[in-house]
């Protein structure tokens, strides 16, 4: 029995799924079926029910919260030797969604990697909610996302203000304001009410998401019921269906970036809620007060919070 094996066993445990396992540990499944046979022989109890479906066996379960705090513990050990050591080998977990790190990490990377060229970092694609609940579990070091409220339990540091927008294209405008549409354009770049919007057919995000949380409590500030015409699991399957004018949806401002980069015109009002004040998520990064920072990961922050800083001033 080895680390290895507990390595792939978890990964195994939470997949549930021989062939997708095998694939993201790009290894074949006749020795992923070896090291779970290693395992199953080194503590002489059975971890997984083959029928009718892959699933843990009681054994299993005991054994997926002990490994989990043993290959804690291993990445633990290794950052501090990285801490004393000349060479700087190591990783870190890295949680943030994959919209986000489109935008920020190339330019946090090309000024992490000159000074840690040795450090691995693992990135975890999911939601902020999700990622916020792996922070806690340590299943990451370090998150990257939307947190509405502070936790005592977190060291959390404020990266950007993400203004929300509702977006609409030229025909929808038209059709449901008719020629003064261009008017409303220019009047409303600095904020609008969705009171203007409560006839429109809407594109949102499926719930539960902290994008679709804001726009349903914008929507009953307002008394408004919305038409909902299309839901998605994402806010990034709503953008390349902006041209086609189905209805209007909401985006932060780190994706209209991105929609921008995908069409030149593109009609996005920032959102304003009943006090007349801008919605906008606040975009954090955060970790556990109770784990060790290490060097690399406390100058990966650091270069983090420079980055945003720049992201910032250029929205201005």
């Amino acid at each position: 029995m080895n680390i290895l094996s507990l390595k792939y066993f978890v990964e195994l445990a939470k997949e549930l799924h021989v062939t997708n396992t095998a694939q993201k540990l790009y290894i074949s499944q006749q020795n992923l079926t070896q090291h779970l046979k290693r395992l199953e022989d080194h503590y002489g109890v059975i971890l997984f029910n083959r029928k009718p479906k892959l699933s843990l066996t009681y054994a299993g379960e005991l054994l997926y919260q002990t490994a989990q705090k043993i290959i804690n513990e291993e990445i633990s050990l290794i950052n501090k030797f990285t801490d004393i050591s000349e060479k700087g080998v190591g990783k870190f977990r890295l949680g943030i969604p994959s919209y986000r790190a489109q935008t920020c990490l190339p330019l946090i990377l090309n000024s992490f990697y000159k000074k840690w060229p040795n450090i691995t970092i693992e990135t975890t694609d999911q939601n902020s909610e999700k990622l916020e609940y792996m922070l806690f579990s340590n299943e990451i070091d370090v998150f990257v996302g939307i947190m509405p409220e502070n936790n005592p339990r977190l060291n959390v540091i404020p990266l950007i203000k993400d203004k929300i927008y509702i977006v609409a294209s030229n025909e929808l405008l038209e059709k449901y304001f008719g020629k003064s549409w261009i008017n409303l354009k220019n009047d409303a770049k600095n904020g609008i009410s969705i009171e203007l919007f409560a006839e429109f057919p809407f594109l949102l995000p499926k719930a539960p998401s902290q994008l679709r949380n804001s726009i349903d409590t914008c929507f009953r500030e307002f008394d408004i019921r919305p038409n909902i015409y299309f839901e998605a699991m994402t806010t990034d399957i709503l953008l390349p269906l902006y041209p086609h004018g189905y209805g209007a949806f909401f985006c932060t401002q780190t994706r209209l970036a991105m929609l921008k980069n995908m069409y030149k015109d593109v009609n996005a009002f920032p959102v304003r809620s009943l006090n007349d004040s801008l919605i906008y998520h606040n975009l954090v990064l955060a970790h556990h007060k109770e784990q060790s920072i290490y060097s690399y990961i406390h100058d990966f922050i650091e270069i983090a919070q420079n980055v945003f800083k720049e992201i910032e001033k250029e929205r201005v």
